[in-house]
């Protein structure tokens, strides 16, 4: 079967390794480089090397044994993927005391960690109420404005604790976080009582990118030439990339953002559907500073975290420091919506993150849905209600067993989930 992937990123990478080896696959990739929001950026600090990323920086360890078994079976060494533990702080500027401290680690005595109290309690039910909707399923519809105003929370203190996470996360304001969904939103949170375990990649989110690639010379990969259209053509479809040429194919994946596809798809007929909900899914961007100077940094260095992130009446705003992953002072900063800058820059990009809104997750769930004999399929993020490398994996494998139930990489890699 010729199979068409439109998207470069972790998704459509994946989905190519799966494939390459039973079918003829073409990937399009509009952008210079593979791998999405996978950017690393390599720099010298006290005369060695380190490398450091601007998008996908850390993939927890428990719930990503998808991820870590793709990571080895493109060769990366089990030595390569470090394990540390994540702290945050959440705290205003200019005030000395912040609204939560986490632990750095299991006998942590030396942070002020938030133990007790209001901010704790509804921390820990937020947690408590995230494992118990993700265990039963819930509906993706319930708001996080709906909860929070069921709760009476005791302050306002506590409600912008509650949004700063989810709103530095996908980039919008703290009014704007309360209409994401709740469940989506809490899909990632851990009991304030524990100590959260993050896997990074010693040289890089993009080494994993590049070992995808590397696992599948028979792929046709094309950069800088995106997907323009693509159009029916019998019984399959034909890809027009960005330079004007053709290409015939048997089956289409689309890995790519919803407007992106939706723009692809609009000349095509039967997919009023799909374009629905493709329309559904709403963007916000994000941009990232590399920086030497702790810029974003709590003023007490005792408080200083994995994650900091700063708070004010409106929004929030994330500096990553990777002292405790990296042993050196080298910080990735949000900084659209920030007074100053970082004096010391090394390298900056944007991404674009999704907002989970009732309407986009129930948009992805359409568009992840896969019927006997489809051969137009999406996957990557927007199939999945929770944007991480795991669900865009999981999204990947879903079309791969789809398109090739007898190929050796797809069995195996779902043979190993299964526990086979």
């Amino acid at each position: 079967m010729r199979v068409g992937i439109a998207g470069g990123g972790i998704a459509g990478l994946t989905l190519a390794w799966l494939l390459g080896e039973s079918h003829e696959v073409l990937l399009l990739e509009e952008r210079p480089r593979l791998g999405g929001n996978a950017e690393s950026v390599q720099t010298t600090v006290r005369g060695g090397t380190c490398v450091v990323d601007l998008g996908v920086r850390e993939t927890p360890v428990e719930s990503s044994p998808l991820w870590r078994h793709m990571a080895a079976s493109v060769g990366i060494p089990a030595g390569d993927l470090v394990e540390t533990t994540s702290s945050r702080v959440v705290f205003r500027e200019r005030e000395r005391s912040a609204l939560w401290v986490s632990a750095a680690g299991p006998t942590d005595t030396v942070r002020p960690v938030t133990a007790g109290g209001p901010a704790y309690r509804a921390m820990a039910r937020f947690a408590e109420e995230s494992a118990r909707w993700e265990a039963e399923g819930m509906s993706w519809d319930l708001t996080l404005d709906e909860v929070l105003n069921s709760w009476s929370l005791p302050s306002s203190s506590v409600e912008h604790l509650l949004c700063a996470l989810p709103a530095s996360l996908h980039g919008c304001t703290l009014d704007e976080v309360r209409s994401l969904s709740a469940r989506a939103v809490g899909a990632t949170l851990t009991p304030p009582d524990a100590v959260p375990r993050t896997t990074y990649l010693r040289f890089g989110a993009t080494s994993l990118v590049h070992g995808l690639a590397a696992g599948s010379p028979s792929v046709r990969i094309r950069l800088g030439t995106g997907l323009l259209a693509v159009r029916q053509a019998g019984t399959g479809f034909e890809l027009v990339d960005g330079a004007g040429a053709v290409h015939p194919v048997d089956a289409v994946a689309l890995a790519l953002p919803a407007d992106r596809a939706l723009t692809a798809l609009s000349g095509l007929a039967g997919t009023s559907a799909w374009q629905a909900a493709l329309n559904s899914v709403a963007y916000r961007k994000v941009t990232y500073v590399l920086h030497r100077d702790p810029y974003g940094m709590p003023e007490d260095r005792h408080l200083w975290s994995a994650g900091n992130t700063t708070v004010d009446e409106h929004r929030s705003q994330t500096t990553t420091w990777y002292g405790p992953s990296l042993g050196v002072d080298l910080f990735v900063s949000q900084v659209d919506h920030r007074s100053g800058r970082p004096r010391e820059e090394l390298a900056r990009s944007s991404f674009r993150t999704t907002l989970p809104t009732p309407a986009a997750c129930r948009a992805r769930q359409r568009l992840g849905e896969i019927e006997a004999g489809q051969r137009l399929l999406f996957l990557g993020h927007c199939t999945t209600p929770v944007e991480t490398q795991e669900a865009a994996m999981r999204s990947a494998l879903a079309v791969a067993l789809h398109l090739a139930p007898r190929g050796a990489r797809p069995r195996r890699l779902r043979d190993y989930l299964e526990g086979g």
